[in-house]
């Protein structure tokens, strides 16, 4: 029998309601300054509106990775709703998921096979980008995201040459 381990969305509807409803719009940009939206709602306007990452769509029912592919780009969901399935544990993803970053970031495979249910719009996170810019960070902002994945991964140590 399967099992929902974990859900995880942004209240989209919260920010229409609010009236963010384009990333780019004078009151979109003044309620993102307004103190209004917590640290979840602020990670995702940030990302939804991004210059640097490009957008895609998904349809229902289509397998965006599969468990123990290798990772060559993340996604950030915008809209519509997902399944991460490993085994008998399911976890129900929506708008504000990221998929697959931290595992390709620490060069490992995708974990679980993650399907769409409602069609998808997601943004596109190169990791061979992200590859590129690491090195080039100051060293306390890259043990800041050494730790990050680590803790996001439950690993007591990166793999040799990561990050």
């Amino acid at each position: 029998m399967s099992q929902v381990s974990a859900s995880f969305e942004v209240d989209v509807e919260h920010l229409h309601a609010l009236g963010v409803v384009d990333p780019s719009s004078s009151k979109s940009l003044d309620i993102f300054s307004s103190g209004q939206l917590n640290s979840n709602e602020r990670l995702y306007f940030s990302l939804w509106g991004s210059k640097l990452l490009s957008t895609t769509s998904f349809e229902a029912q289509k397998k965006i990775f599969q468990k123990g592919e290798d990772v060559a780009v993340a996604y950030f969901i915008v809209s519509g709703s997902l399944l991460a399935i490993d085994g008998q544990q399911i976890e129900r993803l929506g708008p504000g998921s990221v998929l697959c970053l931290a595992d390709g970031l620490a060069g490992l495979p995708a974990p679980k096979t993650v399907v769409t249910v409602t069609p998808v719009q997601a943004r596109i996170i190169p990791l061979h980008k992200v590859d590129h810019m690491v090195p080039n960070l100051p060293h306390a902002i890259r043990q800041i995201i050494r730790t990050t994945v680590k803790r996001t991964l439950a690993l007591k140590a990166l793999p040799k040459g990561v990050l």
